[in-house]
């Protein structure tokens, strides 16, 4: 071979070997372009991490960096990652350091296999690890905390104070050490009996084991010839449950016997099964019970709503001796109607005008007659017959008898902190003797608890006679009141 054959074939062999430097180096892969397949990363921060670093999963290399950018504040990484490589919905990526001084390479996680595919192009978020310099500057924190630490230790325990502090720890020690000494000498003796008390049980426990194990094998030995002495009474006892049941088994072929002649429409329950006309007329009874059971259900339905509140109160008035006492039901047969039923102790009474005409004869024989109007009153119980309505929620109107004359009230309830307060407006008697203006009733009934009340107000101010100012109180008893009085009284009686 002529020396420029050697030397082009030397050159030809060095350029080879120079182009797979540079395959190797610039990763290039012949025929597998294609076969690629491009996602983006999306990072905070890619420090270290530049073209051509390695793409990892679970530490195996699958593809390369193709392009790092920026996008407003964040790194966007290319990655080429190989054709088999499946990615799943939540996949994401983070930069992970090969080693503690190792390059830094893109680590994927692929996410759950269970979940569907990612879709092509589709962008995972990236995580960083702590940095270097997130170390070095958390160091340098835990630095100064120390410092501060010693400082304060320095401060606390140095110069001639926290040696003095110093000393009074040890001797704290030593008068604790000697304390527990002290203890340990006077308990020793317990401590000793304690010791012995376990030996003796044990002891005792190692003779009396075998004691104990004779006893049992020789309870099972008894046993043994207890079942073999009463095999007889076993075997007895197993023939009787044998006779039970053909007995039982008898019983059974009677039954089906019986239930096959009522199937076949022998008997009267036969008969009554099978006939038609006697299962509809039984249908009908039986119909004709059940809308009469359920009529009576809705009677007792319809009395069970009805509400019962019974009231007693007692008024003094100004102008009279006596006092306005009344007693009555209320009945509410709805949420919104009820009845009232009273009678009311009135200190007026039933009152009138009197024409009282007086004749006198004189000595000489004239006559003289003088007539006079007298205010009369007569002392009768009244009656209140009343039915309400609920207009809203606080305010209620009523009309009927009010004490033996027609007429009609308003109640209004407001709220006078967290107690309710009633304001009533009645009037009534619009056609008395003795008085063109109506009777009228101012009153506002204040109720401290739920079943007393106080009231006050103003009575028939039109007419000056009986006009007065009046109060007092009262008691209400609701439904559920009578009923626990009642079963109280019973209880008592019996």
């Amino acid at each position: 071979m002529t020396p420029t054959a050697k030397i082009g074939l030397f050159m030809l062999i060095a350029l080879v070997v120079l182009a797979v430097f540079i395959f190797e180096i610039e990763d290039i892969q012949i025929g597998k372009g294609g076969n690629q397949q491009l996602i983006t990363a999306r990072f905070p921060s890619v420090a270290g991490v530049d073209r051509k670093a390695a793409v990892r999963i679970a530490g195996v290399r699958v593809g390369k960096v193709e392009e790092v950018r920026l996008d407003g504040v964040e790194a966007v990484l290319e990655l080429s990652l190989d054709s088999n490589v499946q990615l799943h919905e939540g996949a994401s990526a983070q930069v992970v350091n090969m080693g503690i001084l190792g390059d830094k390479y893109v680590e994927i996680l692929p996410g759950n296999p269970g979940t569907p595919m990612l879709a092509p192009g589709a962008e995972l978020r990236g995580t960083v690890p702590p940095s270097f310099d997130d170390v070095m500057r958390t160091a340098s924190v835990i630095g100064d905390d120390v410092k501060q630490v010693t400082a304060s230790l320095r401060s606390s325990v140095g110069g001639d104070q926290g040696a003095a502090t110093l000393a009074e720890i040890v001797e704290n020690i030593r008068e604790l050490t000697e304390s527990l000494k002290v203890l340990i000498a006077q308990n020793q003796a317990n401590v000793n009996a304690t010791t012995e008390n376990f030996r003796a049980f044990s002891a005792t426990l190692r003779d009396e084991l075998p004691l104990i194990a004779e006893k049992m094998n020789r309870l099972a030995d008894d046993l043994n010839e207890v079942v073999y002495e009463n095999r007889d009474n076993a075997q007895a006892s197993l023939a009787n449950i044998r006779e039970l049941s053909e007995k039982l088994q008898s019983t059974a072929d009677n039954l089906n016997a019986i239930t096959g002649k009522i199937a076949a429409g022998e008997g009267t329950i036969g008969k009554l099964v099978n006939d038609e006309e006697t299962v509809e007329n039984l249908n009908q009874t039986l119909g004709s019970i059940d809308t009469g059971v359920q009529a009576l259900e809705e009677s007792l339905g319809r009395f069970d709503r009805y509400r019962l509140d019974m009231t007693v109160r007692g008024e003094g008035v100004q102008e009279a001796d006596d006092g306005r006492f009344a007693f009555g039901f209320d009945l509410w047969t709805t949420d919104r109607r009820f009845f009232r039923i009273e009678g009311v102790d009135t200190p007026w009474g039933k009152t009138s005008w009197q024409t009282e005409v007086v004749t006198v004869t004189t000595p000489d024989g004239d006559t003289e007659t003088t007539v006079t109007e007298k205010f009369k009153t007569e002392d009768k119980l009244a009656i209140n017959a009343q039915i309400g309505y609920r207009l809203f929620p606080t305010t209620q109107v009523r009309a009927g008898i009010f004490e033996s004359s027609g007429g009609v009230a308003v109640d209004h309830s407001v709220l006078l902190g967290q107690r309710p307060l009633r304001l009533t407006f009645e009037a009534y008697d619009f056609n008395r003797a003795l008085a063109d203006d109506p009777h009228l009733r101012l009153e506002g009934r204040f109720y401290v608890t739920e079943h007393i009340f106080v009231l006050a107000g103003w009575d028939d101010p039109l007419f000056d006679r009986t006009s007065s100012v009046l109060f007092g109180g009262g008691v209400v008893w609701t439904d559920e009141d009578l009923k626990y009085s009642l079963g109280l009284a019973a209880g008592a009686l019996n």
